[in-house]
C-alpha cells in the first residue's frame, strides 16, 4: 500500500513517467497454485496497486507437468477473475517480453491497477 501512496505523491509532483515506480513479482506456474498467490492477486486488485505479476510458465512445477497441475488455459486466464488485465507472451522472445513488460508497466501506471503476464517458455 505504501507503493501506491508513494506513486500518488510522486505523480502529483512530477509528470516524468520514468520516475514513477511499480512493483513486479516473479514466480513460476507452480506457485500459482498456492494460497499466497491468490491472496496477493486479490489484495493487489482490491487496493488497485500498480504492479506486475510475472509468471514464467516452463510447463513444469518442480517435476509436475502442467496438465497435472491445473485444468485451465494457463495462468493468465485467471487474471480477469481477479479483476486485472493479462498478457500472454512468448517467453523465449526477448523483444516480445520487453514489449509486454513495457505495455504492462504503462497500463499499471495509467490505471493504478495490477497486470498479469504469463511468459510461455521451453
Amino acid at each position: 500500500y505504501k507503493l501506491k501512496l508513494d506513486y500518488m505523491a510522486s505523480s502529483s509532483s512530477s509528470d516524468n513517467p520514468k520516475e514513477a515506480a511499480i512493483a513486479i513479482a516473479y514466480f513460476g506456474e507452480g506457485a500459482a497454485s498456492t494460497i499466497d498467490f491468490h491472496s496477493a492477486c486479490n489484495f493487489a486488485s482490491t487496493i488497485q496497486t500498480p504492479m506486475i505479476f510475472f509468471c514464467r510458465n516452463n510447463g513444469y512445477a518442480i517435476s509436475t507437468p502442467t496438465n497435472d497441475q491445473y485444468a485451465g488455459d494457463g495462468i493468465v486466464s485467471r487474471a480477469p477473475g481477479y479483476g486485472m488485465a493479462g498478457i500472454r507472451v512468448d517467453g523465449n522472445d526477448l523483444f516480445a517480453v520487453h514489449a509486454a513488460v513495457r505495455e504492462a508497466r504503462n497500463y499499471a501506471l495509467e490505471t493504478s491497477s495490477p497486470v498479469m503476464i504469463e511468459a510461455m517458455t521451453y
